[in-house]
């Protein structure tokens, strides 16, 4: 390889991984929020700090997460988890299957690390981008770790957050839990326009809190929709 392709080829690099942080910016913050959740209900349920954070790493499943650590600790055994693990974990070979064709930048074996750690977002992201250019380990990467490393740290700091706030403030946590369902509904956030959304469900808790003195899960997502639904008109 001559230096100038060796220069065009870490040029494509750099704009890929650009390209890439660009495009999963938008999910970061939802991920930090859902996954601060799990990080409380870790804690509440007894879990350790370094158990939190293994248990979202293997499962990268937020709702299957929640509902297990809200099922009864009796009803729960080791071989449920594992099972569990593996039934969402199959997600990763439909993911390759669906997305082959469409890595040409090497061998598939140079996709693996992101292909281990690719969630939903990061596979709907790939699917997007494969519409308008193949996709490079570069972009693909980038995209699989900064989302893991967005549930990961959200994890943690939803641990530490109850670990060192006072009970009344962590229950008062359904503020999250209220802006990050209202963000994921409406039109505002299928047209990715996330930020936007979110910046609508923020205010409308701030908007709940004036009005009904607190946190009205069903007056935010009732305000949220209604935006969302005047914005697609």
């Amino acid at each position: 390889m001559s230096l100038h392709e060796q220069q065009l080829t870490r040029s494509g690099g750099k704009h890929d991984v650009l390209r890439g942080l660009a495009d999963a910016s938008p999910f970061v913050f939802s991920l930090l929020l859902s996954f601060t959740v799990i990080g409380l209900l870790a804690y509440q349920q007894g879990l350790s700090g370094v158990h939190s954070v293994i248990f979202s790493g293997a499962l990268m499943s937020a709702p299957l997460q929640m509902t297990l650590l809200e099922a009864p600790q009796q009803s729960l055994s080791l071989l449920t988890v594992l099972l569990s693990a593996l039934s969402i974990n199959l997600r990763f070979l439909v993911f390759t299957l669906s997305l082959r064709s469409s890595m040409r930048d090497g061998p598939l074996r140079g996709y693996i690390p992101a292909l281990l750690v690719m969630a939903n977002a990061a596979f709907t992201l790939m699917s997007l981008r494969r519409e308008s250019a193949p996709l490079t380990r570069a972009y693909c990467n980038t995209v699989s770790f900064t989302l893991y490393a967005a549930a990961l740290c959200g994890t943690l700091l939803g641990y530490l957050f109850a670990s060192l706030a006072d009970r009344h403030l962590v229950e008062h946590m359904s503020v999250i839990i209220a802006i990050f369902i209202a963000s994921s509904l409406g039109k505002l956030a299928r047209d990715r326009h996330q930020l936007l959304a979110q910046a609508v469900a923020l205010l409308a808790c701030f908007a709940s809190v004036w009005l009904f003195g607190a946190i009205n899960l069903l007056a935010i997502l009732t305000i949220t929709l209604l935006l969302s639904y005047l914005y697609d008109r």
